[in-house]
């Protein structure tokens, strides 16, 4: 299992990942460093092989997807 964390881009504090701070990083949101107390942008890492590797995230956020599926459902085809 990979291990999925974000950084501090000022004191390289590391905090582990849950699901909020990856919909955060999909919406480019910054969050403040409880160490240095500086913001940051949210970057999600991911540990895989020994090697960190920024995750990459599709530009649209999850809410839209949930928004796309409910108007699929929804749809009347005559």
């Amino acid at each position: 299992m990979a291990v999925k964390y974000i950084e501090c881009s000022h004191c390289q504090k590391r905090y582990p990942s849950n699901s909020k701070l990856e919909e955060g990083a999909r919406a480019k949101k910054s969050v403040r460093c409880s160490d240095c107390k500086k913001t940051f942008q949210i970057v999600v890492y991911e540990v895989k092989d020994g090697k960190s590797q920024p995750l990459k995230f599709d530009a649209r956020p999850a809410s839209e997807d949930k928004f796309l599926t409910t108007m699929i459902r929804n749809a009347r085809i005559d």
